[in-house]
């Protein structure tokens, strides 16, 4: 080593070997000069230290219908069931444990709930809704003969039933059969439906119900995707997760409708809903948090008793509670922690009457980023705050990261904040944190910590990176991930006409079509535009089309369609309409070494790039306190990796810390590659390596420089 370090000729220094010396990590903070990791990486992690790519990814199922924000996955019988949640609804996907194929999306029927609906007046056989809204509203189609109502003055609630309704602007009169007794101000019925909505951001847990015998999932459509802080409340759903025939689902609103004081309420909540085995929390605005009640016998146990002894409630913050996560309790089971946008707050079951519920603030000065940025490795608990990275073993913990930090938060699109979500990778020890990078909508990198070695590194704004949502488990071998972009085909575009003679102005959601169109526009299909400029998006989804007649010719006619939700930007006849095949794929990560989809199978692209290796820094060994000013000559570079495909290299070379740089290479080299002889020489010199073949994989081992005194410098 000390000749690595003498000052003498370059004579001297002819045909020494180093051994590169790169810390593992990629270090994007601070500058290239000053690091001893890895300066860039594409798609490359670090495993025993040394660089590997990562995995590849096929599309198992490609017909999403929006872009998933929330997704759960139940192995049962040998069958995985995933249940993802989108602006639309719920979709139900069916595959099996090891090849990853199978049948979907199944559209979930989301079912009626109850819902609160403010009195005006009543007699003792009706009562009355006045519509104080523009426009005024006719409730009549939502009170129907059989519907069963219940007041809020007595408790338990007297159940009556609906024999009809009427409506005089601005009043709806609902007929009942049972008498009233008083005067009521607010009545709950059985029979509004969940709505559809763009801020959609899901959270979904699963429960066993001895009662019923089934496992159960459940799901909370929160408006919450564009902005953490919604107060609007939505109510908490619960399916089977086995179908009710075969390719059907059904979800139900969830609602305090048993045990010996119902209210009749619904579960309605802004933050999320998980389950602390056997207890189901929900949670949201100023800190709340509320659970169900479970008999001690767990044979009566039931999803909907929100009045009994256990059943609790209680405001634990003055902000809104985003999520929960069971944590071992030890004697005090179950226990659950629940992040709020300002603290950390830990629940644990006492078991003791009449205070069941025990409340701590584990800490009052954290962050959150967003509602899905948590994730749980081997009992520690990982989340992204709005400036630092947090742990909690017991207690709260910054987690340290002097290496991506800033290149994260000066980064991230925070308008979109809510899209941060993250996850594990088990096999590799690595937490992903995914994020909007730039002015990106959508996420498009992802800071990876790998637990066991405690060490950062990145995506590298790779395209597998470009997940909005996903899930693991324990039984399917690999982590399923759902994507943002639309893996689609277009249809021969359409272009709008004219209102024809005779027929009314198409609305804000419609437009004409010349001819008959209704097989390329049936209900449910999707469909976008081109006009004015932009792109091809947002996606509109048909909900009828109808084949107009015109004259006494039977053929070919128009086609009025009606989208579910009005066009914005506005159309007008010669807008082109293209309809839409494909949707958005779930993703197999990990899964060989390519981009598998349904019509190709691409290489993916995967490199590192090493620190800066310099005399003046060093050796490409190691730095020591000061070296001599001379050029680096670089010889040759003999790989060692576990490759197959061809892979190349790259030299980046600079005069100074902050000088142009020059690039010399490729070199290519095979598997077989002994040694690349090279005859490259600049004062600041750094490798890249890359594999972008079919079938190309690495892993580096250790790998030699041979390099000597070049020109000097002053």
């Amino acid at each position: 080593m000390a000749a690595q370090q003498d000052s003498g000729t370059a004579q001297e220094q002819y045909n020494l070997v180093y051994t590169l010396g790169v810390q593992a990590g990629i270090k994007r903070d601070g500058t290239k000069f000053e690091s001893r990791e890895y300066q860039d990486g594409v798609w490359c992690r670090f495993q025993r230290g040394t660089p590997k790519k990562m995995g590849g990814y096929r599309e198992i199922f490609g017909t999403f219908n929006a872009i998933p924000r929330g997704m759960v996955v139940s192995p049962y019988n040998g069958v995985n069931y995933i249940f993802t949640g989108n602006r639309y609804g719920i979709e139900v996907f069916i595959t099996g444990n090891t090849i990853g194929v199978g049948s979907g999306p199944y559209i979930a029927n989301i079912l009626p709930g109850y819902s609160q609906f403010a009195l005006s007046a009543n007699t003792t056989t009706d009562f009355t809704i006045t519509s104080t809204g523009s426009p005024i509203v006719d409730y009549t189609s939502v009170f129907p003969a059989g519907t069963k109502v219940i007041f809020d003055q007595t408790n338990p609630a007297v159940v009556y039933n609906v024999t009809g309704s009427s409506f005089s602007t601005p009043d709806t009169t609902v007929t009942v059969t049972e008498t009233i007794t008083g005067t009521v101000t607010d009545v709950w019925l059985y029979n509004t439906s969940y709505s559809p909505d763009a801020r959609n951001l899901w959270q979904f847990d699963l429960q066993y119900s001895p009662a019923g015998g089934a496992l159960k999932v459940l799901a909370h459509p929160g408006l919450n995707l564009n902005n953490i802080d919604n107060a609007e409340e939505t109510q908490v759903l619960v399916g089977d997760i086995l179908p009710v025939t075969a390719g059907v689902w059904d979800f139900y609103g969830l609602s305090d409708s048993t045990g010996q004081q119902p209210t009749y309420r619904p579960i309605s909540v802004n933050g999320g809903v998980c389950v602390l085995y056997p207890y189901i929390f929900v949670y949201g605005d100023n800190g709340y948090i509320a659970n169900n009640h479970v008999e001690t016998a767990y044979g009566t146990q039931t999803l909907t008793d929100w009045n009994g002894a256990t059943a609790n409630q209680i405001n634990m913050s003055s902000s809104k509670i985003v999520k929960g996560m069971p944590v071992r309790g030890g004697t005090n089971s179950p226990s659950g922690l629940f992040w709020a946008t300002d603290s950390l707050i830990r629940v644990s079951f006492t078991g003791a009457a009449p205070l069941y519920w025990r409340y701590d603030i584990v800490s009052s000065q954290i962050s959150t980023m967003s509602s899905s940025c948590f994730v749980e490795m081997d009992g520690v608990y990982y989340w992204l705050g709005v400036d630092r990275f947090y742990q909690y073993n017991g207690v709260v913990s910054v987690l340290p990261n002097d290496k991506n930090v800033n290149w994260l938060f000066d980064n991230v699109n925070f308008v979109e904040r809510q899209k941060v979500w993250a996850t594990k990778v088990p096999r590799y020890n690595e937490i992903w944190f995914f994020y909007p990078r730039g002015s990106a909508t959508e996420v498009t990198d992802a800071i990876i910590y790998n637990v066991k070695d405690k060490i950062w590194y990145d995506a590298g704004q790779a395209e597998g990176a470009r997940r909005s949502c996903g899930y693991t488990t324990e039984i399917f071998p690999t982590p399923i991930w759902c994507g943002w972009d639309y893996e689609v085909t277009y249809s021969p575009p359409f272009t709008i006409i004219d209102t024809p003679d005779g027929e009314p102005p198409a609305d804000p959601n419609q437009f004409y079509l010349a001819g008959d169109a209704t097989p390329n526009f049936s209900p449910g299909d999707y469909f976008s535009f081109i006009n004015a400029g932009n792109p091809a998006t947002p996606v509109y989804k048909v909900e009828t089309s109808t084949l107009i007649i015109t004259g006494l010719v039977p053929a070919p006619g128009v086609t009025l369609v009606t989208a579910t939700t009005d066009f914005s930007p506005a159309v007008a006849p010669g807008d082109v309409v293209y309809y839409m095949e494909g949707g958005y794929p779930i993703w197999q990560q990990e899964y060989g070494y390519n981009k598998v989809t349904f019509s190709s199978e691409l290489a993916i692209t995967s490199s590192f790039t090493t620190c800066d290796i310099s005399w003046v820094g060093g050796t490409p060994s190691q730095d020591t306190p000061q070296g001599p000013n001379r050029r680096m000559h670089i010889r040759r570079v003999e790989p060692d990796f576990v490759q197959s495909g061809t892979m190349s290299l790259d030299v980046q070379g600079r005069k100074f810390a902050r000088g142009t740089v020059e690039i010399s290479g490729p070199f290519y080299f095979e598997p077989e590659t002994g040694k690349i002889d090279l005859r490259v020489e600049h004062r600041e010199v750094s490798l890249t390596f890359t594999s972008n073949d079919i079938d190309g994989n690495y892993e580096m081992g250790r790998l030699l420089i041979t390099a000597e005194y070049g020109d000097e410098r002053p």
